[in-house]
């Protein structure tokens, strides 16, 4: 279904979003990219917690960064292509 060649691109709003969460906060930038490793070599790693979301986002899946920050992403044939970065209330 997903392989390794999968690529890992971003939305301008997903950038944004993502530079005004990490400003000032290292950790939390390495935590993001260990988690964007992981969702590129195995999308079924235990630690991402992929899921497909419901309702409005139907189309989309999310991976758990800490605490209740997710990522959300959709998946093309050989893309993921991250949407946003939330909290879980925000779904």
């Amino acid at each position: 279904i997903w392989t390794v060649s999968m690529r890992i691109k971003s939305t301008p709003h997903f950038d944004k979003r993502l530079a005004k969460r990490i400003k000032g906060n290292a950790q939390l930038k390495k935590k993001v990219s260990e988690q964007l490793k992981k969702l590129k070599i195995n999308a079924k790693y235990p630690s991402l917690k992929m899921h497909k979301l419901k309702g409005e986002r139907t189309q989309e899946y999310s991976i758990w960064i800490e605490g209740n920050l997710r990522i959300v992403f959709q998946i093309t044939s050989s893309t993921f292509l991250l949407t946003d970065i939330i909290t879980h209330d925000e779904y």
